[in-house]
């Protein structure tokens, strides 16, 4: 009943310390959250009434009429109070704690002074742990209220002074957003909390443009942008989509093209099905798909630009090589076509053979059909993978002699085949295969070029591999059949000094090989261009042959087109070299028995006898 009075007469306010306002809580006869604000609207402060407080620049509230009137003892937690104001109690306070409803010893430590010295009531300040003294029971109630640390003068019973020290009241903190008063005030405005939000009132009385409280423009300035953003989402979506599809119907329209009726591939169909070889068959996808093991990474040969060449079985037992070209490719079309096109006429001993390809109206893939050619390419034996270690020994100097001439015979044929001369476009060790007894097989036409019959020359953009690539063609914009004899140029260097058409471990212009052997040659240091290897300087027919090379490899990679010499010349000049050499021919056979045991042979490749109707006699040898 007494505490019930107690409360009734109790002025259940608390005292915020601003200029010019004393914003407080009203008496009310029932209170129900004692300490509650019941007014919203709090002036951002300017300056503080006490000296310290400007400096610290923080508010205060004062709590001295919490309680009775004869003895300010508080009834509630007034930081409770605090909990739905824009404002927080300040780190600088201390806690007193006040405890009740219990029987304290008369000589506790937390008995409060007359007139408030009673044995049911004390008061102490928490240690750091927040805990209370030992000769205060378990049983008590309490409650704290909040009290400026500074304002202690006996450190060791603070609480004994608490009057005085609840009259001076505590401090509170503005949170950050608060920091924004300063432009506030700048632009003519005034600081205020309007329900708990932070907003610079300007001088008519309405929100400023740039308030925090603009919560409204903020929201619909955010709903704006995310409307714009997700509208960008869905062009960008939409857009993709439809690129897609178009390159799906271009991708279509190529294939149906490809299979038109009079194009090559519409032919080539009818030719194939009406022979029934081998090497015109259409392929269905089920039929390679099984021979290469579902196109296995264990069958996997190589990888190109277009494409990945995978080793297959064929039921009849036969080996073939299965290329794979690169879907929603049309350059992968292109090639598809070039080489049906190209090889399905021709036939020449040092040409790989096509045997077939699967059908674009039935294929989900492209694919080509070659026959197998086992030991490799000419780069892995001049400077790759099988061109060093005690069971590979060095290419020796006959059989590179005779690749050269096999592969010069080749190009030859190209040139000269009627009605219409092949370019290849892309001459290069990579694209010379080599069988168990290192005969050549020229491969890879997906580059090149059919010329019109009596053209000089095509215009097209220049196209191949660096370090091989006609520097008139890639300047001029100009293909024509020297271009082929540059590249082979590169080649017959590489032949002689086992070194890549590009080195970029060498220094300046020397990184192609082209200008290093055109350097070395003028400046007669051919043998320091020679593989070492090669005996050189030890035999003297191989120093003959070597010379004769470099010769027609010079005159190959001259920079102007009308200065280097056909095909058929080159031709011609290697194999005198090569026939007035066949002294040594035995050693050349021995050293082929060596490399055929010291590598491993397969007799899986296959040569067909085949002679072509558009080629002359000499052009097929």
């Amino acid at each position: 009943a007494s505490r019930t009075r107690s409360r009734s007469a109790a002025c259940s306010r608390l005292l915020l310390r601003l200029p010019g306002l004393r914003a407080h809580v009203r008496r009310r006869r029932r209170p129900t959250s004692p300490g509650t604000f019941r007014e919203r609207l709090l002036p951002h402060p300017r300056h503080l009434l006490r000296e310290q407080l400007v400096r610290d620049g923080r508010p205060t509230v004062d709590s001295s009429y919490v309680g009775d009137e004869r003895c300010h003892i508080p009834d509630f937690n007034v930081s409770s109070g605090l909990s739905l104001l824009p404002v927080n109690i300040s780190a600088a306070n201390a806690n007193i704690t006040f405890v009740y409803n219990c029987t304290l010893h008369r000589n506790a430590s937390v008995l409060l002074s007359p007139p408030c010295a009673r044995p049911t009531i004390g008061a102490y300040v928490p240690d750091g742990e927040g805990n209370a003294p030992p000769d205060v029971p378990r049983n008590c109630s309490s409650v704290s209220v909040p009290v400026r640390r500074s304002s202690f003068r006996n450190a060791s019973e603070p609480a004994r002074e608490y009057k005085r020290l609840i009259e001076e009241g505590f401090l509170l903190e503005w949170p950050p957003t608060a920091a924004e008063c300063g432009a506030c005030r700048e632009r003519g405005g005034e600081c205020r909390f309007v329900e708990l939000a932070f907003q610079c009132i300007c001088s008519d009385g309405r929100p400023c443009r740039n308030s925090r409280d603009t919560r409204g423009v903020i929201r619909i300035g955010t709903g704006i942008a995310a409307a714009l953003l997700l509208l960008i989402i869905l062009s960008a979506l939409c857009l993709v989509i439809a690129l897609h599809k178009r390159r799906k119907r271009t991708r279509s329209s190529s294939l149906a093209g490809l299979i038109a009726d009079g194009t090559p591939l519409a032919s080539l169909r009818k030719e194939f099905s009406m022979t029934g070889s081998p090497r015109t068959h259409i392929f269905t996808y089920e039929e390679l798909d099984e021979a290469t093991d579902g196109f296995s990474d264990a069958r996997e040969l190589g990888v190109g630009g277009f494409g990945t060449v995978y080793k297959g079985t064929l039921p009849d037992g036969s080996v073939v090589a299965v290329k794979r070209l690169y879907k929603n490719s049309y350059k992968s079309v292109e090639q598809f076509q070039n080489e049906v096109e190209i090889l399905s006429r021709l036939r020449h001993r040092n040409l790989v053979t096509l045997y077939g390809c699967t059908s674009p109206r039935s294929s989900q893939d492209l694919l080509l059909v070659y026959e197998f050619v086992p030991n490799g390419t000419l780069a892995d034996h001049l400077h790759g993978a099988r061109a060093s270690g005690p069971a590979a020994p060095p290419l020796p100097w006959p059989v590179r002699l005779a690749i050269a001439v096999e592969t010069a015979s080749a190009l030859d044929y190209l040139h000269a085949v009627e009605p219409r001369q092949v370019v290849h476009r892309d001459v290069k060790t990579n694209n010379i295969l080599l069988d168990e007894a290192f005969h050549v097989k020229v491969a890879d036409f997906g580059l090149s070029r059919l010329f019109p019959a009596h053209a000089t020359h095509v215009s097209t953009a220049p196209q191949g591999t660096p370090g091989y690539v006609d520097p008139m063609y890639h300047q001029c914009y100009q293909l024509t059949d020297k271009s082929d004899v540059y590249s082979f140029g590169v080649v017959l260097v590489e032949l002689i000094s086992s070194k890549p058409a590009v080195d970029m471990n060498r220094t300046g212009s020397d990184v192609n090989l082209a200008n290093l052997a055109v350097h070395m040659i003028q400046r007669y240091e051919i043998d320091r261009l020679v593989d070492p290897r090669l005996g050189y300087r030890a035999d003297a027919e191989t120093k003959r042959t070597v010379d004769i090379v470099a010769e027609v490899a010079f005159r190959c990679l001259q920079p102007e087109q009308d200065v280097r010499p056909p095909i058929s010349e080159v031709l011609a000049t290697l194999r005198e070299a090569h026939e007035t050499g066949q002294a040594g021919c035995a050693k050349v056979m021995d050293d082929v028995a060596l490399l055929k045991k010291s590598r491993d042979g397969s007799p899986d490749s296959v040569m067909h006898k085949w002679t072509s109707p558009s080629t002359t006699a000499h052009n097929s040898s």
